[in-house]
C-alpha cells in the first residue's frame, strides 16, 4: 500500500479488512499488493492508496442471481484545485469478472489497434481509460454512487 507518501507493506491482522458490496454486506478482505497500486499512486500523485481484495458470494449471487463482480473505488483527498474531494463508485458486472478481463486483452492480442510488444504492461500503458469506460458501460457495466 502507499502510506503518507512511500510505498509499504502490510500483513498479519493489518491486512485483514472488511470489503463492503454493493448491497452493504461486508466481506472479510485481505489488503494486498497489486500493480494497479503504484500506477493509481504515481498517477494521481496520492499519498495513500491500498487495494482490498474478498471472495465470497457476490450481491448477485446473493440475490439468486449468477455470480456478479464488483470494484469499490473510494477516493479521499484534495482535487486538482486544492479543494477536498471524496468520490465513491461501485463498478458492477452481473456476469462477473470474465467480460472485464476480456475487454483488456483486446489490445495485447491486437484486436483494438497494434499487439503490445512482450514484457510486462500496466493497463493504463495500453489501454485509454476513457474509451476503457465507455466500452465497460456498453457490456453492462454499471458504476453506482455509494
Amino acid at each position: 500500500m502507499r502510506r503518507d507518501g512511500a510505498f509499504t507493506w502490510v500483513s498479519g491482522a493489518e491486512a485483514e479488512v472488511g470489503v463492503p458490496s454493493i448491497d452493504g454486506v461486508a466481506l472479510p478482505g485481505q489488503r494486498i499488493a497489486i500493480l494497479d497500486l503504484p500506477s493509481l499512486a504515481l498517477a494521481t500523485g496520492a499519498g495513500e492508496v491500498h487495494f482490498d481484495f474478498a471472495v465470497g458470494a457476490s450481491a448477485g449471487r446473493r440475490r439468486g442471481e449468477p455470480a456478479s463482480t464488483e470494484v469499490l473505488i473510494d477516493l479521499k483527498g484534495n482535487g486538482p484545485s486544492g479543494d477536498p474531494l471524496r468520490i465513491r463508485r461501485h463498478l458492477f458486472h452481473p456476469a462477473g469478472q470474465r467480460p472485464l478481463t476480456a475487454l483488456g486483452v483486446e489490445r495485447p492480442l491486437g484486436l483494438r489497434g497494434e499487439p503490445a510488444c512482450p514484457g510486462l504492461h500496466t493497463p493504463e500503458a495500453l489501454l485509454d481509460p476513457a474509451l476503457t469506460v465507455e466500452r465497460m458501460t456498453a457490456i453492462g457495466t454499471t458504476f453506482a454512487t455509494v
